[in-house]
């Protein structure tokens, strides 16, 4: 029998965390013969969560889209198998949405699980299964975070000048661990109890919050006490879709095409200066590292909402069935200046009408989310309708997807300095690439189909970052 365990707790408290040390503990793995982890977040899409398990059971791609077929091929994989499925991040409450889902998966031995992390308790009763209510740690454990995260030490006894104010802000993080361990990265590097009354006492506590978000102030804070350098650097990433995953490189490449690491020390290797940036958001918890692919990294959702909110309406991140059911105000369209689409399986220009209005966009990444990392496709046409309305964009990633050729408008964007086509079946690039003054970084990971870059690209004198690994 299938059995279903859902954690239901606030944002904040460690449910994808408790999750994570369940999925890769080595007693829980010896007990299961296949295992898939699924980031879920807001768009419960049935096809794409049943393509991502299917992939991760098989360690296989798989273009099907039909979900009848897909549905097939995981009863099967899975029929006499006892297995461990996460969902994670789940905001569904359509129950046959959710019975959709389940079909192939009661396929399986009994014993096998499903772990679902959910805020939301109507999502847990749709399961019909016992949840596990993950509670708030106590105000010892906490104590004992915020200390490890601020001293290096689990208590106080060996900073006494900083007991009294320390178990004060402790009190202030209310159980959470998110915000435990964001505060303690913030006065990791006060050392004087004065500093640390200052954060105790900011204006940021004073603020309203909604219902289950007693976490926000905290982080607020702790963006408050960034440098100046990394409040740009980590707002940037508001740009990514929630759960996106990215390895350390490809962010500071964008970070340096954006002009975000400029006007730092004119001698440092402005890479270094990145990695630099990209270690100091992870050592203060700003970014994580993927517990599925260690080389990558990600925000956690409420660290990404914080994110889009200092934006504002200069960042826009939509999905194709937002977009093809929302109106948008052109007006605010135009004051865009950092964009991402997840498409669905095919991308029309009706779908990036909005994006085409876009006129001062920057920086445009055009991916699959988290949860179904397969190829999309994109007509020449449609591309190319897109590209020559945005003049001014200096950023563009458009990867796993099948286009095979790339138009040559794509010299016209003269403003470009990072261009990422990686997991594409491209068979060339045209001569107009040459045209590219401006480009500093050129991204063709695993274009298998690529014959040969054209000779125009040896004379772009600003291109420093040329990846052509599984090419």
């Amino acid at each position: 029998m299938l059995s279903i365990v859902p954690i239901v707790g606030m944002g904040g408290v460690g449910k994808t965390a408790l999750a994570q040390r369940v999925y890769n503990d080595a007693k829980v793995n010896s007990c299961f013969e296949k295992k898939a982890w699924v980031c879920v977040s807001d768009v419960f899409h049935v096809l794409d969560i049943t393509k991502t398990i299917l992939q991760s059971i098989t360690r296989s791609s798989d273009d099907d889209k039909d979900l009848d077929k897909l549905q097939v091929k995981l009863k099967d994989s899975l029929a006499r198998k006892k297995f461990l499925v996460v969902l994670d991040d789940i905001w569904n409450e359509k129950y046959e949405k959710w019975t959709a889902l389940l079909k192939p998966l009661t396929w399986g031995l009994s014993g096998s699980k499903i772990i679902i992390t959910t805020r939301n308790h109507n999502v847990a009763s749709i399961t019909r299964a016992s949840p596990y209510h993950l509670r708030e740690l106590s105000f010892d454990n906490c104590i004992s975070l915020l200390a490890f995260h601020a001293l290096g030490v689990t208590n106080f006894e060996s900073h006494p000048t900083f007991e009294i104010i320390g178990k004060k802000i402790a009190e202030r993080c209310k159980g959470l661990p998110l915000a435990a361990k964001m505060l303690g990265g913030v006065l990791r590097t006060k050392s004087n109890p004065n500093e640390w009354e200052d954060t105790l006492n900011n204006k940021i506590w004073d603020l309203p919050t909604v219902e289950n978000d007693e976490v926000l102030p905290v982080l607020k804070l702790s963006y408050v006490h960034l440098p100046s350098y990394l409040k740009r650097c980590f707002a940037y990433c508001a740009v990514f879709p929630k759960d996106y995953e990215i390895e350390r490189d490809e962010l500071v490449l964008l970070w340096i095409a954006e002009g975000l690491l400029d006007g730092q020390k004119a001698n440092e290797n402005i890479l270094k200066l990145g990695w630099k940036h990209f270690d100091e958001l992870v050592s203060r918890s700003f970014l994580q590292q993927s517990s599925i692919n260690a080389s990558k990294f990600s925000m956690h959702d409420l660290l990404n909402d914080l994110a889009k909110s200092i934006l504002g309406g200069t960042c826009f991140s939509s999905g194709e069935y937002q977009v093809a059911s929302n109106e948008h105000d052109v007006s605010s369209l135009e004051k865009t200046r950092y964009a991402s689409f997840i498409p669905s399986w095919f991308v029309t220009s009706k779908c990036l009408k909005p994006y085409q209005g876009m006129k001062a966009l920057r920086s445009l990444i055009l991916v699959r989310d988290g949860s179904s990392g397969d190829s999309f496709s994109i007509s020449n046409k449609v591309l190319c309708d897109l590209l020559t309305n945005l003049k001014y964009l200096r950023v563009f990633l458009l990867c796993c997807c099948d286009l095979i050729e790339v138009p040559n408008c794509v010299g016209d964007v003269k403003y470009l300095r990072y261009l990422n086509f990686s997991y594409t079946n491209i068979e060339r690039l045209p001569k107009s690439i040459g045209a590219l003054c401006k480009l500093q970084a050129l991204i063709l990971r695993g274009c298998q189909k690529l014959s040969k870059l054209p000779q125009g690209i040896t004379k772009l004198v600003s291109l420093r970052f040329l990846d052509i690994r599984d090419t």
